[in-house]
């Protein structure tokens, strides 16, 4: 016969399990934005393939990671995702916590060891990391406008990583730029494709991607070519609101996209050989 304490251990067990093991598994606690992934980690991979890996650049990939799935987990806790959502509040309060000491030691690591480039870059990006969080906590996080500062947002992590390896500032900025055009551009396409779907006017779309495209030509005039690298993203999202795709392809263009932006990445590394 099982005593009363064992009993008592497994009914523990059990309660426990349903505080925590269940929500998580029925709420997801990653990013729900899929376009998201690519914008935080090809910009970082592409730095670090052009500058080394270091103590710094490291320090600055966990934090970015950490900050960037600390996201969703944090809105869960403060209530943002719903009701069935709540039931898993205590997990993401776990998990958000975790995930920030995690970014707080990793970001607190690279100011440490960075130079005054990186400390002043770290500062910017902690900057945009709290004034995209609070447009979340807003819910203007799926606006236009709060799209197109996640992409800034989202991006700038490669801004300490080129700096840590020794990048000029110059350079530095104008890779970055390359990534903003090239993402506002994408975010700008699949706005615009949405905004087809549901018949409503695309003029902003066509408008904003006239902008980016026109930017880097200027920039390319200027004799500052490493944007050119974006031409692959700036072309698909042209023909993207040129042909917007039925629903069922959705699928096809977020992997398109992703394609594309790899593809820039790689241009980028290249062409900053040179």
């Amino acid at each position: 016969m099982p005593s009363t304490t064992t009993i008592g251990t497994v009914l523990q067990a059990r309660q426990l399990q349903s505080e925590t093991g269940t929500p998580q598994r029925a709420v997801s606690m990653k990013p729900k934005e899929h376009g998201a992934y690519a914008i935080v980690t090809l910009p970082m991979v592409a730095a670090l393939a052009m500058s080394g890996m270091g103590i710094v650049s490291l320090a600055v990939v966990v934090a970015s990671l950490a900050g960037f799935f600390a996201h969703e987990p944090l809105l869960i806790a403060l209530g943002h995702r719903g009701q069935r959502a709540q039931r898993a509040a205590t997990w993401a309060r776990y998990r958000a916590t975790s995930l920030i000491l995690l970014c707080v030691g990793a970001g607190t690591t690279a100011m440490w060891f960075g130079s005054a480039a990186v400390q002043v870059s770290l500062a910017g990006c902690l900057l945009l990391a709290i004034v995209s969080f609070a447009l979340s906590i807003a819910r203007f996080h799926r606006t236009l406008g709060g799209q197109l500062l996640g992409v800034v947002s989202l991006s700038v992590p490669c801004l300490p990583i080129l700096l840590a390896g020794g990048v000029s500032w110059q350079r530095t900025l104008l890779i970055w730029i390359a990534w903003i055009l090239g993402f506002l551009s994408t975010t700008l396409a699949v706005r615009g494709v949405i905004a087809a779907q549901k018949r409503q006017s695309r003029s902003v779309h066509w408008l904003g991607i006239g902008i980016t495209t026109v930017s880097m030509i200027v920039l390319a005039f200027a004799g500052a070519w490493l944007p050119l690298a974006t031409v692959p993203m700036i072309v698909a999202s042209w023909l993207l609101l040129w042909q917007p795709p039925s629903a069922k392809h959705l699928r096809r263009v977020g992997w398109t996209l992703v394609s594309t932006t790899l593809l820039t990445g790689i241009l980028l590394v290249i062409c900053n050989h040179f």
